[in-house]
């Protein structure tokens, strides 16, 4: 009895350790001036120093710029892979830059920066260099967006940084992400492709906005199935036919 009683105690001490701390407020860096509750909610999950996150970088602004803060979110989420040893550091730059600068844009002036950078930060460029060294790079970076790069390496220093990004990580690991980047749409995790361009990403977005949507979509489409179907991209270049009955659903397909 008494050895039950111990096992089921380590049981409940390994759920209590396990559990992701509370963050004080909704995760991720929004882009512009977003007042209120949007239609369309995009969480972009991107690695620090992932040359797939540089590709779509650029795509996502200007995704967020083409619809607009009024009808579309666009949340940034850093997730260090752990192969990308620099990745860390650069995530823990971004909450340092969050908190010294008063602007919704300057984490994304951050991520652009370290981007343009980033074969300088790799894994063989930076192979013989220290941690000390690393940040050192980093405050360079963050001296271009008019920040002392003193007053940077020491917010670096900061066990309040190291558990935000430690934090962020956690909970991007609760939302099923396994790489990056990728991204969810009103909460729902889309197959999208870091190559993608705006035409792609607005094959998805327009049909949950209706008659909001833009009034070109239609051009986007061909035919190509048979009489008393209807065609569905649900995702760019994935289509089904739907029957009578069916629905094409975004990100999903034809479903009854």
């Amino acid at each position: 009895m008494a050895l039950s009683h111990i096992f089921f105690a380590s049981i409940c001490a390994c759920v209590v350790t396990a559990q992701v701390p509370i963050p004080k407020r909704k995760l991720g860096f929004i882009y512009g001036d977003v007042k209120g509750l949007t239609p369309v909610n995009i969480d972009a999950f991107l690695g620090p120093l992932c040359p797939d996150s540089k590709l779509c970088f650029p795509t996502l602004l200007q995704l967020a710029d083409h619809y607009g803060p009024e009808v579309l979110t666009l949340r940034m989420h850093m997730f260090p892979l752990p192969y990308h040893r620099n990745s860390f550091l650069v995530a823990m730059g971004s909450h340092v830059v969050d908190n010294m600068i008063n602007s919704s844009q300057a984490v994304y002036n951050w991520t652009g920066s370290v981007y343009d950078k980033i074969e300088s930060l790799s894994n063989t460029a930076t192979k013989a260099m220290s941690e000390i060294q690393i940040i050192s790079k980093l405050s360079d970076i963050a001296g271009g967006l008019g920040l002392l790069k003193s007053a940077f390496v020491q917010k670096m220093a900061d066990p309040n940084i190291d558990e935000d990004a430690r934090v962020g990580w956690k909970y991007t690991c609760t939302r099923g992400i396994s790489g990056t980047p990728m991204f969810t749409v009103n909460d729902v995790i889309v197959s999208a492709d870091a190559s993608w361009g705006l035409e792609e990403w607005r094959k998805v977005i327009d049909p949950l906005l209706g008659d909001n949507a833009s009034p070109d979509l239609g051009r986007l489409h061909s035919t190509g199935c048979k009489i008393g179907t209807t065609k569905c991209e649900y995702l760019p270049g994935k289509i089904e036919c739907c029957t009578k009955g069916e629905a094409c659903i975004p990100n999903v397909g034809c479903r009854c």
